[in-house]
Formats: C-alpha cells, structure tokens, sequence
C-alpha cells in the first residue's frame, strides 16, 4: 500500500470517530449541552408517556446506545431510568466521549507526537485548562459552613486535600519511602520494571524519524491500558499460584504519542527475584512475538533493573515518575524527550484526565483510607469518643498504636501494625467505616417496614453512602471510631454589590444617554443639585428647586442626588401601563398547547428529515470514495459525482 494510500486510509478513519449516532463530535460545548439537556428531555417525555417502567428504561437503553455510550447498570430500571433522565448524566458521558472521539482522532492524524502536541493534543490540552477552570470558578462560588458557623468555600477545602498536587505528591512520596525501609529491614530487594505495548498500538514511530506507524491498529490508550491490565493480571495469578509475594507501587505514564507504559517498582524476598522477573518478562514479551527479534526490541518491550542500594535508593529512582506525572516540580526539570517538567506534567495531567487512566496503585499494600481517617483524629476527639461508646479493651488498644504510627506520619510502622506487606483486607484489623448519611427529617419510605427512615437521597433518589470512619475488629469484639466530626451545609455564594466608583462622578456633567444634550450647563448643574423627598442633612426641597444645606454639598452626594432625580422623572413621563390592557394583550397572544405541541413536533421531524438527508448524501460520499480507491470508476467521474 503506497503512503498516500495510507493516508486516505487514516483520514477516512479519523472522519469516522467523528459520527455518534445522533451527535456529530465537536469542540462546541455549548452545542454538547444543549443536546444532553434535548436527550433528557425525551427520556423523561417517553418515561411520562409510558406507565411500564421497564419498557421506558428499555426505550431509553436504546436512545443511549444509539450514542454509542454504555447504559448505566447495576441500578436497576428505577435508577438507571433516573440517570438517564437526567441531563447532567447526559452532559458527563458524551464530555468522556467527545473528548476521547477528537482526541484519538488527532493521534490517528498524528497530531501528537514530541514534534506536535506531545502526550496529547493542542486542541484537548486547552479544553482540559478550560475545564479546570470551570471547575475553579464552580468551586469558588460554592460555600460549605459547619455545625461551628465556620464558612469556607469549597476552592478552600480542595487546597487542604489530596486534590492539591503538593500534597498528592508528598503523601506519595511518603508511602514509598517508608514503604522501601520497611523492605530493607525485613531483607527483601527492590526490583524496577517497564513494560511497553507492542508496535501495532503505536500510531507514530520514531525509527529512523517521526513518521505514521504503518503497523498501527487504531488502538487507543484506554485499550492499550486494558491490555497491559492483562499482562499485570496473568502475572499476579501466576505469581499467587507459586507462592510469591510482591508489594510495591506502579506508575502509569504516556509515551510521546499517548500510549500508556508502566513502570513498576516491586519488592519481594530474594529467592524469588529471579522467578518473578522471568515470569513478568514472559506474559509482557507474550503479544507479537515476531517483532521480538533483536535484544533492543526486547527490552523496549520489557526492561528490568535491580536496584542498588550502594548507589541510590528505590524511593529516588521512581521520584522523577511521580513528580512528572503529577506537577512537574522537584527533582528534574527536563523530561525524558527533553521538554520542560512545567509544561509537560499538565499536558500526562490532561492525557490521564482525557482517558481515565489512574496513574498511581499500591499493590500488596494496607487501605490509604484508613491511613487518611486516622490523620483526622487526635488523642483528645479518640479519649471523648471511647468515653461515650465504651469500645473493646483490645479493640481500643489497637486503634491506639495505629493511630500513633498513623499521627506520627510514619508509614511504616503504620504497615507494620495494620499486618505487615501482603497482608490481605480480610487480616487487616482496621477497615473504613461506611454508612448510608442520615439526614435530620425522615425524607425516605422503607418499602419492607413502612416505616420513614432518615436516610439521605442522592440526585436520583437512592440513599447515599459514605466513609465516617473507621471499624476496629479484635479477638474479643469490635468497635468503630467516628472520623468525620462536621456536618457541613452546601450554598451557592452570595454575589458581591459591585458599585462603580468611576461611573458616579460628581462636579462635571456626566455622558449623555443620547447623542444630544438639551440641558444647558447652567440648568444641568441646578437640575443635578435638585431633588424632592431625600432626607437626611438636607431639607427645604421642591422638584425643580435648589437644595439648602446644613453644609458643604460633597460631589457624591451630588451625583446621588441627580440619580434620584432622573430615576423618578422617567417614572414621571413614562407611567406603567394599564394591568388590565396588559392581561388583555397576553389573553389574545397565547398560543393554544395543542397548537404548541403540533409545531414543536413539526419542527423537530423537519429538522430529523434534514439530519437523515445529509447522512445519505455523506455514506454516499464515502461510497463514491471507496469506489474511486478501488478502482471501480476514475477520478473525473468521482468529481462529476461528488460536485452534481
């Protein structure tokens, strides 16, 4: 096949992405969510339509899949009728899937590569900024006060988080520094591992430039990731077959044209190293064997490396990989392409956004949930609350030393108490505590007792379920420890009066409304010291008159003055109009519903039977296209066909 061929090929792919059912792909995302908001309203219309629940879940099933989205499920017909019958629902999946649709789209056009837009596009970096700050600003217009009157907005408390790189990046660092002394005491050795994805999941190569893989498959980074989550999966179960434990940390990154790779830092005992490596390097190398031909394709797909500890520790050889992949600062400034760390670490921001790629997992590790409970608490909130409930002696002492490894920041001896590496969830003696949140007012009906419960509903009318805290479990008993001590209520913020100090000038005569000017200056200025019925230090006035003063008329009060002025003459030589004229123009203006309805329906076939024509006239247009490539019709009768 020539290049040019090729190309044709992938444009015709590219072109392809665009269409999803109904919705046509765009970077328009105020067309995005008028459509969502347009395909909840059908939902909701068919469900009030219909009285069998199940034939209009069924129905709007269909509508979704249609988009080519996936329906929600395990919410059976009530909720995932509710879901899809609501716009915000809408709004969210076809964001995922118009920004995946464009953005693989430009990597099958190569538009990212180191040479373009590394990691990703141009086009889905800027809308990943525009949708952070989107969400800033919803954030900073949303205030969140306690049971203590305490008021912060919500751009406040997500600082105070792990949404905050700083301190995503710290905690991180924290547990694999620990996470390494904590091997190094037990003897076990650190081993680092890459793994790639083969060739054909490649849309650039690099060798011997930058130029279109011919062997690239349309792979995209969620399916190139679901086949390294294979390789990952094979070797565990191989791994727990043999008998051989590992723990440690992978890092998921982007290669310069968006396909994922993982670095995994794993520590296990010595006697096992080998087996371990050797088992990872044959499900890694397992896919396109073929191509693995010379020692460097074999290592670009599989690299392994002991770490040394007379020369380094693990925790610095992965700090690079987690600084990258998180705010770009510390430890590098360049990354492995030679792009700025601060202008790189937004753009694997963006990609793993675009692609819901999670770029950091422990594995053989204890729950960070419980790491993270326990930091909220202190020995005073533990010593009132084990004063009210009386806990299990052994319970209570448990929660005690882990809660000191915990307070202390110490991460490894917090694993060393919660049952050391590879210990499983179920021998771990503290898990979160969940439970569904009570609301003041019984506001749910429990359909097996009758009964009004406390339950707090979510948007679609399920109770909602969340981590209060944590749940000790002993040889004796079992107790849980309250974490979360505040109840916050959630409102819009108020909008701040915003005055013009600029626009309220007073001593010289202000822009006039029109282009004309009537008042002559003498008459304006009196006009503008004149008004009847404000109080205050002045006195003595009459519409039209002069003001007397106790004192000094300052030029604000005199521009206030005149604003009251001509405030009151418009009402004065424009009066409101009759209310019962006004009722009888609104009676004979109203258009009856069924009319209403018949038009609206008209509309919407009309612009249906549009919708379907250029549809026909763009498979013909592919068809004629397919016909020219094939050689079924030349190229002045493809031109005759295209331009009639």
């Amino acid at each position: 096949m020539t290049s040019h061929a090729v190309a044709v090929e992938r444009q015709v792919l590219a072109d392809s992405l665009l269409r999803c059912g109904p919705w046509y792909c765009t970077h328009d995302d105020a067309a995005l969510v008028s459509h969502a908001e347009a395909q909840a309203r059908h939902v909701a219309q068919e469900a009030a339509a219909v009285s069998d629940v199940v034939l209009a879940y069924q129905r709007a099933v269909r509508r979704v899949e249609r988009h080519q989205l996936t329906p929600p499920a395990d919410y059976g017909h009530r909720g995932g009728l509710a879901r899809m019958g609501c716009p915000l629902w809408w709004r969210r999946q076809l964001r995922r899937l118009n920004a995946r649709r464009l953005e693989q789209r430009a990597r099958i056009l190569g538009r990212v590569s180191k040479r373009v837009g590394i990691y990703c596009s141009n086009a889905g970096y800027r809308a990943r900024r525009e949708q952070q700050a989107r969400n800033l600003h919803l954030l900073e217009t949303v205030t969140a006060t306690n049971q203590d009157g305490q008021v912060y907005t919500l751009a406040e408390l997500a600082k105070l988080g792990m949404a905050n790189p700083d301190n995503r990046r710290a905690e991180l660092m924290l547990r694999i520094a620990d996470t390494e002394a904590e091997a190094r005491r037990l003897g076990h050795v650190s081993m680092f591992y890459t793994l790639t994805c083969p060739s054909r999941m490649h849309p650039v190569s690099t060798r011997p430039n930058i130029r279109p893989n011919p062997k690239y498959d349309g792979t995209d980074p969620r399916e190139a990731q679901a086949y390294l989550n294979g390789v990952w999966r094979r070797t565990r179960a191989k791994l727990a077959r043999e008998g051989i434990g590992i723990y440690g940390v992978r890092v998921v990154e982007p290669h310069h044209d968006g396909t994922p790779h993982w670095h995994l830092l794993l520590f296990m005992e010595a006697a096992d190293k080998a087996r371990a490596t050797r088992i990872l390097r044959d499900y890694a190398c397992e896919a396109d064997a073929g191509e693995l031909r010379s020692g460097t394709a074999r290592r670009a797909r599989f690299d392994s490396t002991t770490i040394d500890y007379s020369r380094g520790t693990a925790a610095g050889y992965v700090a690079k990989y987690v600084c990258k992949n998180i705010n770009g600062r510390q430890f590098c400034e360049v990354d492995h392409y030679g792009q700025p760390m601060e202008t790189s670490a937004p753009r694997i921001e963006a990609w793993a956004s675009t692609w819901g790629i999670r770029q950091f997992q422990f594995v053989g590790l204890p729950s960070v949930t419980v790491w993270r409970e326990l930091r909220r608490l202190d020995a005073e909130i533990i010593a009132d609350w084990e004063a009210l409930t009386r806990p299990d002696p052994e319970a209570a002492a448990i929660l005690a030393e882990v809660h000191r490894a915990a307070d202390a920041g110490l991460w490894d001896k917090f694993l060393r108490e919660m049952g050391g590496p590879m210990a499983g969830r179920l021998g771990q003696p503290i898990k979160p505590w969940r439970v569904v949140r009570q609301g003041a007012e019984p506001t749910l009906l429990d359909a097996s007792t009758g009964e009004l419960t406390h339950d707090q509903q979510g948007r679609y009318g399920e109770p909602v379920a969340g981590t209060w805290g944590v749940t000790v479990t002993s040889a004796t008993g079992e107790a849980e420890y309250l974490t979360r001590r505040y109840r916050w209520e959630i409102a819009a913020k108020a909008a701040p009066i915003v005055v013009d100090l600029e626009g309220l000038r007073g001593g010289a005569a202000a822009a006039p409304w029109t282009g004309v000017n009537n008042c002559t200056p003498g008459h304006f200025r009196r006009v503008r010291e004149s008004r009847e019925g404000v109080r205050g230090r002045f006195y003595g006035f009459r519409f039209m008159g002069h003001a007397e003063a106790k004192g000094k008329i300052s030029a604000w009060e005199r521009s206030m003055l005149f604003e009251y002025w001509a405030a009151d003459s418009f009402r004065r030589m424009y009066p409101a109009a009759d209310p019962g004229h006004v009722a009888e123009l609104r009676a004979e203006n109203v258009e009856p519903l069924h009319a209403y309805q018949v038009a609206n329906v008209t509309r919407r076939i009309e612009r249906e039977e549009r919708q379907r024509r250029r549809e026909l006239i763009e498979q013909g247009r592919e068809a004629v296209l397919d016909w020219f490539l094939a050689g079924e019709i030349t190229q002045q009768q493809a031109a005759e066909v295209l331009t009639a």
